[in-house]
């Protein structure tokens, strides 16, 4: 007898707990199912519990995640040969209300029993900082070999490179110039060098000059040196005088209030849904209910699941905001000839058992837990208050995290099915996982193991709990897996590209 799992009454799926074969008989929460398999199933992958017609709905976490685009046998496998994905013709197929009746308060139960001890390094904005970074960027592509050689010397030293130079549209400079300040601006950046060749759209002087009195910063441009190295020995004689000041300043107690956590998932399969997500959701939760600020972004990750946001949402232009969004991500793609649906789900999340973009949305907004959404915060955009946001980022995982930490955020939790190294350069990422097989094979990456949610060893609300218990460690200093590993990874991100 093999074992399946159903999330929902209402489901016509269940979720295979180990590889079934042909004539394989399935037990859900102890029952026998009166049916044979039919086929060969993977780990994770669905299968129907009863007969389902052509274009009726496919039910898994009690709402439809597609269509069958061909009739479906009671013990056959369900997935993209089969299931066509409702994002398709996505504004008929979700239409959604504002109602403010639907917010509900966060319970206790996600009240911390003490509040835990925290310390970190208090900016002058008031916001705090749990890494105490020397920040060295450059504005331009001609700046990258200089900042690179920079980072060579001193690997203690955030270096960043850029990918693109001058001959770019207007919004692309804006674009570049949030980032840029929303980076320095992060609570774990202590200081700032911009790096420039000194003709660039986005002035370093520029920069500085924006960040005056918040933090030290200055800025070096090549032609102002007269070479390229001579910038290298000019950068290098600002970080000796900069880094022994920074090893200076000490962290002193703030609160959990203080914390600003940010959520996403990669590389992700049917465990992220199940586990990880939900465990991260939970923790969110507690932070919040702490005082303390969640994000959520993944913006294309909310097609399917909007519903899920928008009854949450604390005011109604929250909830307008989050559909304009996903209209414009929508329309861009139209724009372009192709459809949403067409990129997500990716070939690792298919593999892993994820049949279709509705249903991985699904999955992905359980990182933000069930809090309130106080508002959709545009890229680069700082949250305004306490509690969960939105944030409108891009899927891809380097773009992503950064995104969240243009937003402020200090520490990321990372949930990975399949794996996945990276990290991001200004804030420690908790990789969490809770697929067997990728906690065994690719632990070395992984910070919290929640297997054994799958084997039955823990709950969810315990699981959640060791995730908020990592985060305050984490918090006060304890290096992660991505720290220690030197993972930076890093681009910036692009409306257009370079002309």
């Amino acid at each position: 007898m093999k074992v399946a799992l159903k999330y929902h009454p209402d489901d016509n799926v269940v979720t295979a707990l180990e590889p079934l074969e042909p004539g394989d008989r399935i037990a859900v929460d102890g029952k026998t199912l009166d049916f044979e398999i039919q086929g060969s199933i993977p780990v994770g992958h669905k299968i129907a519990t009863k007969a389902v017609a052509a274009n009726d709905y496919i039910v898994k976490f009690g709402q439809p995640i597609g269509k069958a685009s061909s009739a479906i046998k009671e013990g056959q496998h369900v997935h993209t040969h089969n299931v066509a994905d409702l994002i398709t013709n996505w504004r008929e197929h979700h239409k959604h209300e504002y109602e403010s009746k639907a917010v509900a308060e966060l319970p206790d139960l996600y009240r911390c029993d003490a509040m835990p001890k925290l310390w970190g390094y208090r900016r002058k904005s008031g916001k705090v900082g749990f890494r105490n970074h020397l920040l060295v960027l450059s504005a331009v592509i001609c700046a990258n070999q200089v900042v690179q050689k920079i980072g060579e010397k001193y690997p203690e030293v955030i270096a960043l490179t850029h990918g693109t130079g001058c001959v770019i549209l207007d919004n692309e400079t804006e674009l570049n110039r949030i980032t840029f300040l929303s980076m320095a601006r992060n609570p774990n950046v202590g200081a700032v060098i911009f790096v420039g060749l000194g003709c660039e759209h986005t002035s370093t002087e520029w920069l500085a000059e924006q960040m005056a009195g918040e933090k030290p910063v200055t800025f070096v441009n090549i032609q102002d040196e007269g070479s390229s190295a001579d910038a290298v020995n000019r950068v290098s004689g600002i970080i000796e005088e900069m880094m022994p000041n920074l090893k200076k300043e000490e962290r002193t107690e703030v609160s959990a209030g203080d914390l600003i956590l940010g959520t996403k998932c990669g590389g992700s399969d049917w465990t992220s849904s199940v586990v990880s997500n939900p465990a991260i959701g939970f923790a969110s939760d507690m932070v919040v209910k702490a005082g303390g600020t969640s994000l959520l972004g993944e913006t294309q990750g909310w097609f399917g699941a909007e519903s899920v946001l928008i009854r949450r949402a604390r005011k109604k232009a929250t909830a307008d905001k989050i559909l304009q969004l996903l209209n414009n991500i929508y329309d861009k793609a139209i724009a372009s000839g192709r459809r949403i649906e067409e990129g997500n789900p990716s070939p690792g999340n298919k593999k892993g058992g994820i049949t279709t973009l509705n249903e991985k949305a699904l999955g992905n907004v359980k990182k933000g837990g069930t809090a309130p959404v106080e508002g959709a915060l545009n890229f680069g955009e700082k949250p305004e208050g306490k509690g969960l946001y939105v944030l409108d980022n891009p899927s891809l995982d380097p773009i992503s995290v950064l995104g969240l930490t243009c937003s402020d955020a200090q520490v990321v939790c990372f949930s990975t099915g399949r794996g996945t190294p990276t990290g991001t350069p200004l804030a420690p990422v908790i990789k969490i996982s809770a697929s067997p097989n990728t906690c065994r094979t690719f632990s070395a990456h992984l910070d919290i193991d929640l297997s054994g949610v799958i084997t039955g060893q823990l709950s969810i609300e315990e699981a959640g709990r060791l995730v908020f218990r990592e985060i305050i460690e984490v918090a006060n200093g304890k290096l992660t897996k991505s720290e220690q590993f030197g993972h930076r990874e890093f681009t910036m991100p692009l409306l257009m590209g370079t002309m």
